[in-house]
């Protein structure tokens, strides 16, 4: 019963990472209101949120501002595909749907393509702003990589799906706080990300190394600034 009220127990340690990265969420929305930055502050979050699960982390603000501003070029561009991308994919659901309804089982299977097409975009791209905070890889490879891990990796990345589907059932519920649960979103998948990145780099941490890592971040100072 002791060690439940210890500060240093796994249970508390995990809610407070959980308000960080709630913390964070603030800073996301407030960095993406020019919408054309919202790939740097996607990419920043990440930044933090995958320290997080190494106990890596550090100030929040300090953290996420030096990591908006090192992804800022690369996130910026990936969001731009992605918007472009995704409204070339609805252009051609809605003409796909259309030709469904006019002429059935052939448009029926042209609809099928666009939606899997579409699955495979969604899902690359949930991998592309946690690879461009985590490396610094050209933006040909941190696209290729991402829709390579997107389809290699098909048990995480079903699950991140499933995290943003809840997400979005939460946004539609109580729109208020749609910032809250995108944070909520990206600090949970970041925990299956960061298994993603050890299965190719080989650097998921021995508990000597994890040591290590602990006492540097407590040196750095955990603090909001």
């Amino acid at each position: 019963m002791i060690h439940l009220f210890n500060p240093e127990n796994k249970f508390w340690n995990f809610i407070a990472k959980l308000t960080d990265a709630c913390l964070t969420s603030i800073l996301w929305v407030i960095c993406s209101l020019p919408l054309i930055t919202l790939g740097a502050s996607t990419a920043a979050f990440y930044s933090y949120t995958l320290d997080q699960v190494r106990d890596l982390e550090g100030g929040i603000i300090r953290s996420y501002f030096k990591a908006w501003k090192r992804c800022f070029k690369k996130a910026t561009l990936i969001w731009l595909i992605q918007v472009l991308g995704t409204a070339f994919l609805a252009v051609d659901l809605y003409a796909a749907w259309r030709l469904y309804l006019s002429v059935g089982i052939p448009g029926l299977v042209v609809l099928s393509f666009c939606v899997c097409i579409s699955i495979v975009f969604v899902s690359g791209m949930l991998y592309a702003y946690p690879l461009t905070a985590a490396f610094e890889f050209p933006l040909g490879k941190i696209l290729g990589d991402s829709f390579v891990m997107a389809v290699v990796n098909l048990p995480v990345t079903v699950t991140m799906l499933v995290i943003f589907a809840l997400v979005g059932v939460l946004i539609y519920y109580v729109s208020g706080l749609f910032f809250f649960w995108i944070g909520l979103g990206i600090f949970f998948s970041s925990y299956f990300i960061t298994g993603v990145f050890g299965k190719y780099t080989g650097e998921m941490p021995d508990a000597a190394q994890l040591k290590e890592e602990k006492r540097a971040a407590k040196k750095r100072g955990k603090y909001f600034f």
